[in-house]
């Protein structure tokens, strides 16, 4: 390995090194309440050696989101094998879930990592990153309603407002899990789940298409 080769992958290397002392000092503490020193003292390098990485601690952050959202189109992916719209969207619906719920320390890293970050103190690369990583998650979301709209299945009300509405109600629901909102009304997290799916597909209320 030539000395240019071995210096790059170094570099990668306090990349990750630096990328994942942060998400374990999120998983303990607010991100707002970590400062660059604290991952500086954690790795014991000098702080100007992160800035070669990230630009801020906001452009950290934004790193933090951005693989986790590739890691969730990754999984919402595999749902376009599936040969029917009902079976798509009910794969991608237990991808999302799994996603959240599968490690909720990282899910909600991520989580305030977005909420919190200044996006005008993010670099202009991983700016464009994420845009680009937002419109590959739409684009894929939008497969499958073309899918469930040629098999007459969807409602009339245009595509956006119907992906944003499902999103926001599997969403909210797994909030509830993560939040420990009913924790001791729902006694199966199994059922609950199953609920999720029962009401986005054929509502709240019986009599609805599809109750049985």
């Amino acid at each position: 390995m030539g000395v240019s080769e071995r210096k790059k992958r170094e570099f990668a290397q306090r990349e990750a090194d630096i990328l994942n002392c942060a998400i374990e000092l999120f998983r303990t503490k607010h991100p707002s309440l970590v400062k660059m020193d604290d991952i500086a003292k954690q790795l014991e390098i000098g702080r100007g050696t992160i800035y070669l990485h990230f630009k801020s601690k906001d452009d950290l952050m934004a790193r933090i989101q951005y693989e986790d959202y590739v890691r969730l189109r990754k999984r919402l992916e595999k749902a376009l094998a599936e040969h029917t719209a009902i079976e798509m969207s009910r794969k991608a619906i237990r991808a999302y879930i799994d996603h959240c719920l599968g490690d909720r320390h990282m899910y909600l890293v991520a989580r305030q990592c977005g909420v919190n970050l200044n996006i005008n103190n993010v670099s202009e690369d991983m700016s464009q990153l994420l845009t680009e990583e937002r419109t590959n998650r739409l684009t894929l979301l939008e497969k499958i309603y073309k899918h469930a709209k040629q098999e007459n299945l969807i409602n009339t009300r245009g595509t956006y407002p119907n992906v944003a509405v499902a999103w926001g109600m599997i969403r909210g629901a797994v909030e509830v899990i993560l939040d420990g909102h009913f924790q001791n009304e729902i006694k199966s997290e199994k059922a609950y789940l199953e609920t999720i799916e029962h009401v986005l597909f054929y509502g709240l209320f019986s009599g609805n298409k599809g109750e049985t």
